[in-house]
Parts: C-alpha cells; sequence; structure tokens
C-alpha cells in the first residue's frame, strides 16, 4: 500500500510534537471522518472528506478530521476553501482524543488518473474575495483567522513516475495519463487583517514551481508557520510570500517562521534553473525565522533574491545547500558573513552548520543519490555550440550558447518518499533545532 497506517513505531524514528493540541471535539463546528458519509458533518454523521463539504463552509467554522487517507471530492484531489476556517487533523475515529502525528494521521492525497482528477494544490484556502469584497462593501471589519493544524499532505499519489519503481515524476500528460501536478500541497491566499496559523503539517512528494508551502497573506497579516516540514519537493519548500502592492511598511505582513524543517528541496529539474532552495523571501514583508533547519537544497538554504528586508535570522541550522546559505538579490553569502555583507538582515546569531541523523530509509537514500543535478551554465559552457537561429540570438544577448549533444536529464527525479521516511525528518535536532518543541 502506498499510504500504510502510521503506528507507534513511527515514534521511534522521531520525538514527535503531540502535546498542547487544540480544538478538541466538543469545539468542533464540522467533522469529517473516514467513516462517514453525506455532508451533514456532525459528530453523530460526519463527512466522509473535507472536499464533500467545502463549498458548505461557513466563515469562522472549525473542521475537525480523524485519522485516515482523503482523496477529495470525487477523487478529485484538491480541496479549495474560500472563507476563513479552522482545520485540525488528528483525531481518534469517535473524535475523544487527538494525535496527529502518531496514532491517527491525516493523509490529504488523491488519485492519479480519476475521472474527476484536477491538478490544482491539494489544500487551497482564498479568503480575499471574502474578505476585500464581501465584508468591506457592507463596511464590515475584515479581521479573520486561518488555522491549518495536524495534516500530512502527500502528494506521491497524484504524481505520474516513470515506470513501477517511482524514482521520476513526469510533468508532461498523455492521452493515457494526467500529468504530475505542478502546485503545492498547502496555499493560503488572504485579504486584509488577517491571521494565519500553521502548525504540525508535513508536505511532501510535491512538485511546484513555487512553495510545497505557498502563503500569500493581505495587508497587515500576522502569520505564524511552526513545528511543520517539507520534505521532498520541487520548487521551494516554504515560500513566505505576499499579497498585497502597497510600500507602507505597517502594512507588510508580519512572519513568525520557527522550528520548521525544509529538507531535499528539488529544482523544477535536473537542468533547470528554477526553484530549488528551502526557503524563499518575498519583499514587502517582515520575517523572522528561528531554530529552523534548511537543508540538502539543490539551490539555497534561504533564498532572498528578491529582497525582503530586516530579517532576524536566529538559531537556524543550515545543511549542504548546493548554491549557498543564502542568497540576497545576486549575492550569495555564507554564514561566516552573513551578519556583516546582508544588506536586508536586521539580526543574525547562533545560525550554524551541523550534520543531522535521520533514519530515512536505505532505499530512498540510494535513489536520492542517484539523481543527477546539472549545473546548467557549466554544462553549456563545455560542449560545442550548434549553428541555429537560437544561437545567433543567444549570442547576440552574450548569453551561453546551446549545443545539440548536451545531456539534460536523470533517471531520477523526485522519487516517491515514504511517510515512514518523511515522518523520519520530523525530528528535534541537538535538542535545539526542528519541528519538535524543545
Amino acid at each position: 500500500m502506498h499510504h500504510p497506517r502510521i503506528h507507534r513505531t513511527v515514534l521511534a524514528l522521531a520525538a514527535l510534537l503531540v502535546a498542547g493540541v487544540p480544538a478538541l471535539a466538543q469545539e468542533c463546528t464540522k467533522y469529517v471522518s473516514e467513516a462517514g458519509s453525506g455532508r451533514v458533518a456532525t459528530l453523530e454523521r460526519p463527512a466522509r472528506d473535507l472536499g464533500n463539504i467545502a463549498a458548505d463552509l461557513e466563515p469562522g467554522d472549525v473542521v475537525c478530521i480523524t485519522g485516515g487517507v482523503f482523496n477529495g471530492r470525487a477523487d478529485s484531489g484538491a480541496d479549495r476553501i474560500l472563507v476563513p476556517v479552522e482545520i485540525y487533523g488528528g483525531y481518534a475515529p469517535d473524535f475523544s482524543s487527538r494525535d496527529p502525528w502518531g496514532a491517527y494521521v491525516t493523509v490529504l492525497t488523491g488519485v492519479h488518473n480519476a475521472d474527476n482528477f484536477v491538478t490544482d494544490a491539494r489544500l487551497m484556502i482564498d479568503t480575499s474575495d471574502f474578505a476585500t469584497r464581501l465584508m468591506a462593501a457592507r463596511g464590515e471589519e475584515t479581521e479573520h483567522r486561518v488555522v491549518v493544524d495536524g495534516l500530512v499532505i502527500d502528494h506521491a499519489n497524484r504524481n505520474y513516475y516513470a515506470g513501477d519503481a517511482e524514482l521520476k515524476i513526469v510533468r508532461q500528460g498523455t492521452p493515457q495519463h494526467t500529468p504530475t501536478p505542478e502546485s503545492g500541497g498547502l496555499v493560503i491566499r488572504t485579504g486584509v487583517t488577517s491571521t494565519i496559523v500553521v502548525r504540525h503539517v508535513i508536505v511532501t512528494n510535491t512538485a511546484p514551481t513555487q512553495g510545497a508551502f505557498a502563503f500569500y497573506p493581505g495587508a497587515a497579516a500576522d502569520v505564524t508557520v511552526e513545528h511543520s516540514v517539507a520534505v521532498n519537493n520541487t520548487g521551494f519548500g516554504f515560500h513566505l510570500s505576499t499579497n498585497i502592492a502597497a510600500d507602507d511598511p505597517d502594512d507588510f505582513p508580519r512572519y513568525r517562521f520557527a522550528h520548521n524543517a525544509a529538507l531535499f528541496t528539488h529544482k523544477h529539474d535536473a537542468f533547470g534553473t528554477i526553484g530549488g532552495s528551502a526557503v524563499a523571501l518575498e519583499g514587502r514583508t517582515h520575517v523572522e525565522l528561528a531554530n529552523n533547519v534548511f537543508a540538502f537544497s539543490d539551490a539555497f538554504g534561504l533564498d532572498n533574491a528578491r529582497r525582503a528586508t530586516d530579517l532576524v535570522l536566529t538559531d537556524n541550522v543550515f545543511v549542504a545547500n548546493a548554491m549557498g546559505d543564502y542568497q540576497e538579490f545576486d549575492t550569495v553569502i555564507d554564514l561566516a558573513n552573513l551578519a556583516d555583507w546582508a544588506m536586508e538582515v536586521y539580526d543574525a546569531f547562533g545560525n550554524v552548520r551541523a550534520e543531522p541523523s535521520y533514519a530515512i530509509s536505505d532505499a530512498w537514500g540510494a535513489a536520492y543519490g542517484a539523481r543527477v543535478v546539472i549545473d546548467r551554465n557549466a554544462a553549456e559552457a563545455e560542449v560545442e555550440a550548434v549553428d541555429s537561429w537560437a544561437n545567433t540570438v543567444r549570442g547576440f544577448f552574450g548569453w551561453n550558447l546551446q549545443a545539440a549533444d548536451l545531456d539534460v536529464d536523470s533517471d531520477v527525479w523526485l522519487p516517491r518518499m515514504s511517510l515512514e521516511d518523511a515522518f523520519a525528518t520530523a525530528v528535534q535536532l541537538d535538542g535545539t533545532y526542528g519541528p519538535v518543541a524543545p
């Protein structure tokens, strides 16, 4: 089975955070259970899937979901919610207790090639229209809250793989196969004056061009992302962006990004130059990053090419990021010079390199190690250029010329990671860092 139950044996792989879990059963307004049916969504008659009730949700609803595997309404593999809600996974079948990273794992996935399959983000919450049009038109306050807590979002069953070994994703569809979704696992977009809280969420096996986790908060938003893991994704592990164009710093969203891990973040493809960073930052944001792990990225630990300002970076761990620890516009800066050379960093201390140990299976490790990651500029410079119109244009602009015999592929790209291996990365590092609270 591609989604085996995550039993207590997983706890031997990682010290998982289960304390301080909010929203017990009596506080829920909507209930979802693997054993449910219909759309009533009460405790006595829970709905079968979050997607089945997405259009019925009202602002402020608190949705509680049992452990299990959920494929979206009609096996679509994608849920879209347009009002502010709170979603909590990891409940027992009777909703009497909650253990989201232990006994009752809530997995959002899909069914590749299902009749109703769509390639959208697995879970999209977009309150921008709700806040800025509906409420503002009525002269009401726009303050609202979005919470996602205790989910595992796994695109593996949504992806199109080349062969039964599932070592390489295929991005282009065929008459027989829908393409691998180029969308994130969790995407949240909000309107003015919002609060976003994301905790205890794992996103794995997604193949976006942007973020496996992607955030686009509106003006004056307060965003907390903590104790969450992005592992084995393309694009960016976390994309901390904004939904505003204003230049007033008082309107910039404020991020508190702490005790997270972004690991094994791949470029879009072996030859490409898109993505591959653990975290991507954007301008018009205020961001504090503390006690995180940024590891094994094809590009950077932190990509700040778009110049988020006044960053605070404390007690983060950087591990084996291929192109560098931190990029600011077009300047690559290592940890030793971060506090002195980074113009957009207000304060940086306690950031270190380390050698974490993860109980990942040998099979997945061997597959990941077999990837061929191509340095495009170096590869193009080393081969003989061909005589073509494209190279005439490239030569005019001083770009590297293309060659006819350049091998631009890899037999392994985004190899499928099991949930056991994904959970094995959700560990505390040296008693201080990572997605588990000290």
